[in-house]
């Protein structure tokens, strides 16, 4: 079985390390272990010739060159691009990421080339906007209509898109997640005497990851005499923004930004601390929240959607989103409860439900499924 993803969003060429996509890339090479998987990237903005194609960190990867405003220039070019894709790496499914982006061209790319499609939807309600009327929510409309599947990353975003788009079916396969390899033999990033809680957030935003709510959360427990120490992962161009915003709040000998940190060094951070926080206004899964889990830790979050549908009691405590005083409460909470919570039972759980392999044998199931029905209907408008 030949495989296209075709994604939304990923790393630009000629950038030496993958940052932009990693999901996309990890699920794309943990298939490979079961069958061909090319990744098709249409909106490189810094490729400098029309199309590309090269085996970019072990995978095959096809990329166009995208101009902003220019909707036709661009499908022309996704068309050419996908003509040399079809004869070179011949799919039997495109697996778009993202109804408004990737999705928008699929159904066009899998109707002339007579192919099945499916669709993974990964963007949150609220940053789509295909919530309102309009000319996005109707491109929206048209790719789950046509794809052979939907499927969302958690069962919040399962149950709002099934309110917007009540015609259509839509199904929850969560994110796969690459099992943490690391040492903790000594403890290095841990501060003794204190509460230590790990965040890992890029921040591309001042509002989206409620970090303003967060860093003044740790501005009240300070002021009241309680010991706690927040440990940020990430990098992204608001960090030095909220670097300031810690030392205006006075609280900057309690809070430690790491910048971009590599998987292994962010799980040896994650894995040292007391408990893991989210304070995201909206998301539509939780990548660093299902990793936090793997690593038994409970989950401080917030009613973001995607991360309180991901965490059950028994492996954290959720609380309202962008509120200072609930995040300082629950940090609280969270300090008084450590001791209910049972690791082990958190790791089983994510595990069970997120572990990249066990994804990776839902989707080969669901390829087999769409690929199966698209030859017993004679392939639909062939």
């Amino acid at each position: 079985m030949n495989v296209l993803m075709i994604v939304s969003w990923y790393t630009p060429k000629g950038n030496r390390e993958l940052e932009a996509g990693v999901f996309h890339y990890e699920q794309s090479m943990d298939l490979k272990k079961h069958c061909n998987v090319a990744l098709y990237y249409p909106f490189d903005k810094q490729i400098g010739e029309r199309e590309s194609k090269a085996e970019e960190w072990g995978l095959l990867t096809y990329r166009s060159k995208y101009r902003a405003g220019r909707f036709f220039c661009n499908k022309r070019q996704m068309m050419a691009t996908m003509q040399r894709i079809v004869e070179e790496f011949a799919p039997d499914i495109i697996h778009a990421h993202c109804g408004a982006g990737a999705g928008y061209f699929a159904i066009d790319l899998a109707k002339r080339f007579h192919l099945p499609m499916v669709i993974t939807e990964h963007t949150p309600q609220e940053i789509s906007k295909v919530d309102k009327k309009g000319y996005n929510h109707f491109l929206t409309k048209k790719a789950y209509a046509y794809s052979q599947a939907n499927i969302c990353v958690s069962k919040d975003s399962q149950a709002k898109l099934g309110k917007i788009f009540p015609e259509c079916s839509f199904d929850v396969i969560y994110n796969g997640i690459v099992l943490p390899h690391f040492s903790l033999e000594n403890k290095r990033y841990y501060r003794d005497g204190f509460i230590n809680v790990a965040i890992v957030a890029i921040l591309y935003d001042l509002e989206v990851k409620g970090m303003k709510y967060l860093l003044k959360a740790m501005e009240i427990l300070k002021s009241s005499g309680k010991k706690f120490v927040l440990h940020h992962i990430g990098a992204g161009e608001y960090l030095e923004h909220f670097k300031q915003m810690a030392v205006e709040l006075g609280i900057d000998d309690v809070c430690i930004f790491y910048g971009r940190c590599q998987r292994e060094k962010l799980y040896e951070i994650v894995g040292e601390m007391d408990f893991f926080v989210s304070s995201s206004l909206m998301e539509c899964s939780g990548v660093s929240v299902q990793e936090a889990m793997l690593l038994g830790k409970p989950i401080l979050g917030t009613n973001s959607g995607g991360v309180d549908s991901l965490v059950p009691e028994q492996a954290g405590h959720i609380v309202e989103r962008g509120n200072a005083d609930a995040l300082a409460r629950g940090m609280l909470y969270m300090e008084e409860n450590l001791s209910r919570y049972d690791g082990e039972w958190i790791r089983k759980y994510a595990h069970d439900s997120f572990a990249i392999d066990q994804i990776s044998e839902k989707y080969m199931h669901l390829y087999e499924e769409v690929i199966g029905a698209w030859g017993k209907a004679g392939k639909r408008d062939a």
